[in-house]
């Protein structure tokens, strides 16, 4: 099991990151909206605006301060280290 680090020490299991997307999209917005009231939310970003929203394959949402593209190429380092 392969962690990545989402920022201030939080960290998410890499295998489960099914998709990483910017904040800024409506559709994200809408999404962490309707998980938070479906208590389906892991907040990572300790007070800091939210910059990326990670979908996970369980159906929960997970929240970083850390841009869209810096928890990508954590993932694709994690995943180049599998092979």
């Amino acid at each position: 099991m392969r962690l990545i680090n989402i920022g201030y020490g939080n960290m998410v299991t890499a295998a489960r990151v099914i998709a990483v997307v910017s904040a800024d999209s409506a559709p994200a917005r809408r999404a962490v909206q309707d998980a938070r009231e479906d208590k389906r939310l892991i907040d990572g970003t300790a007070g800091h605006k939210a910059s990326a929203v990670l979908v996970l394959d369980n159906g929960m949402i997970a929240l970083s301060a850390l841009q869209s593209e810096t928890v990508a190429a954590r993932l694709q380092s994690e995943n180049e280290g599998e092979k």
